[in-house]
């Protein structure tokens, strides 16, 4: 004969994670004045819990959430389980979420704390799935992750139990491996990476400035040829710039626009590559860029002056 067992440890563990799910409801709930569960997951000291919320979670609502969790959790709050009809049970304040799925018996589940001799009700939930008897034996909780799923659905990742200690010492060797790499003991990574960043800022000035001086020598340098003899008595105030093969390519193509209007803000400039991106500005008064694009049936968004676009018909202008 056929003997079932039940793995205790296992048990415990999404007894643990369970419990807790029903807490961050609850406390998503009081953060959020009202919000409804969309879908969640339990497994051992591990659960995800998707709700709908307009609105982005910034991270010390994140920190603010997971301590009141655990303030809770500290408290030792008792968990109390009773099964009742269900139409009996509609009528109290417990929530209900999908409700094709229960029978005509359901169970509610509480968890109460006392407060100046007043009861307080944390949590009342329909609910069939195994819990601990008190929040104490949940241990901690972590939020690990939070984002956004869908549309107006966010995601809490969070562990439970020994899995908050796993995730800590995770953490820490993350730490003592960046601190190694740095060059750095741990307690002064703050300082460490404030240097780095300042390091990397001005790097990133430097970079850049030096990269505005390379593009308008080569457009100093550049022989600007002369074409677009379609747009009639203007045509010799073209400059027609092709960045393909030239030491510009290699250059952001914004930063060329912008250097080329710098430098020669007086005349009319076509830019453009192989990738079919161009731009048209306008120099000179008593011409319209836009005006040229819609003659060259160019796809294109902009002003008179200035427009831009990607299109393989610029090909075909110049």
């Amino acid at each position: 004969m056929a003997k079932l067992t039940v793995n205790k440890v296992q048990r415990e563990a999404k007894m643990r994670a369970h419990t807790a799910t029903h807490l961050l409801h609850f406390a998503l709930d009081k953060m959020l004045n009202s919000t409804k569960q969309a879908w969640s997951l339990v497994d051992d000291d591990y659960l995800r819990f998707d709700f709908a919320c307009k609105n982005p979670i910034e991270e010390w609502d994140i920190q603010l959430l997971e301590s009141t969790i655990n303030d809770r959790i500290k408290q030792g709050i008792a968990v109390i389980t009773k099964e009742m009809d269900k139409e009996e049970a509609q009528k109290t304040s417990a929530k209900a979420f999908f409700e094709e799925k229960y029978w005509d018996i359901v169970r509610i589940v509480t968890i109460v704390s006392e407060v100046d001799n007043w009861l307080d009700i944390e949590s009342v939930e329909f609910c069939w799935w195994t819990h601990v008897n008190n929040t104490a034996h949940i241990g901690a909780l972590k939020i690990i992750e939070h984002s956004s799923v869908a549309s107006w659905i966010r995601r809490i990742v969070a562990v439970t139990g020994t899995k908050v200690i796993e995730e800590a010492q995770r953490n820490e060797m993350r730490i003592i491996d960046i601190s190694k790499r740095l060059d750095c003991q741990p307690k002064q990574l703050e300082d460490k990476l404030e240097k780095i960043l300042s390091s990397y800022h001005h790097l990133q000035d430097d970079h850049a400035s030096l990269q505005w001086k390379i593009i308008c020598t080569h457009l100093d340098d550049f022989h600007l040829e002369c074409s677009l003899p379609s747009v009639g008595s203007d045509w010799w105030n073209w400059c027609v710039l092709n960045i393909t093969d030239t030491d510009l390519s290699h250059h952001d193509f914004k930063e060329v626009i912008n250097a080329a209007k710098s430098r020669r803000s007086d005349r009319n400039w076509i830019i453009y590559n192989k990738e079919w991106n161009f731009a048209i500005y306008v120099g000179n008064k008593g011409f319209s860029a836009k005006d040229f694009a819609k003659q060259q049936w160019l796809k294109w968004w902009g002003s008179d002056q200035f427009v831009q676009g990607k299109d393989p018909k610029i090909l075909d202008v110049v």
